[in-house]
């Protein structure tokens, strides 16, 4: 262990996901008990030291993960009401100044940069409320950053195509369960890795035992494994 740096916070998610930027020699660290991204200057990693904050209390309910690339920190906060659409909002790594902010899906869980750069990819869990009154689709929201933030083409990937193959789903081991859900509503995204080659797209669907294979480029879901 080179260095460590405790945020004083007990038995809450104080200290979530953690990302790095290299250009600025800092750690982006997702605080969900305070609804911030916590900045740690890592210039000397034996004393890793908090140097600023990003305080997303006034874009939703909470900041629940954070990615870096090309001096873009984006992070993945929830509404106020977990079952309505969230938000990407993206800062910049240098100056922490809010650049904009981008509509994802419901309960965006996870965000992350394809390698390349060109694509900011968000897993929309769309959690039901506790009385499954409420039980928001899943997907996966695709942002093209390719003309820049300000011309970003964004695209909203949902399972409805596979609504009419539950049976399928089933017999190959997926787990969907929830009571009068559709395929659609009942996939859950967790979490996104993407290939080298930034063209495709695997989403852990974790509370359905499975994974969706999803084409970038096109923005659709090719396989559900």
């Amino acid at each position: 262990v080179k260095g460590s740096y405790h945020t004083g916070i007990y038995d809450e998610g104080a200290a979530e996901i953690v990302a790095f930027e290299p250009w600025t020699q800092r750690l982006f660290v997702v605080n969900s008990n305070d609804s911030t991204i916590d900045v740690l200057d890592v210039i000397d990693p034996a004393n890793p030291i908090k140097a600023a904050s990003i305080d997303a209390t006034m874009l939703g309910a909470s900041a629940n993960s954070v990615a870096v690339s090309n001096g873009l920190v984006a992070v993945a906060i929830e509404a106020e009401d977990s079952q309505a659409n969230g938000l990407v909002a993206f800062y910049d790594a240098f100056t922490l100044d809010l650049l904009t902010t981008i509509e994802a899906g419901a309960l965006p869980d996870m965000v992350t940069f394809s390698p390349n750069g060109r694509y900011a990819l968000v897993a929309n869990e769309g959690e039901p409320n506790d009385e499954y009154t409420v039980d928001p689709e899943g997907s996966v929201t695709i942002i093209d950053l390719k003309k820049g933030l300000d011309k970003a083409k964004v695209v909203n990937v949902g399972f409805a195509a596979y609504n009419d193959q539950k049976a399928e789903l089933l017999a190959k081991g997926v787990n969907i369960y929830g009571p009068g859900a559709t395929v659609a509503q009942d996939l859950e995204p967790e979490y996104i890795t993407v290939d080298h080659k930034s063209k495709i797209a695997f989403v852990a669907l974790q509370e359905n035992n499975a994974i969706a294979k999803i084409n970038i480029k096109k923005g659709e879901v090719i396989d559900i494994m």
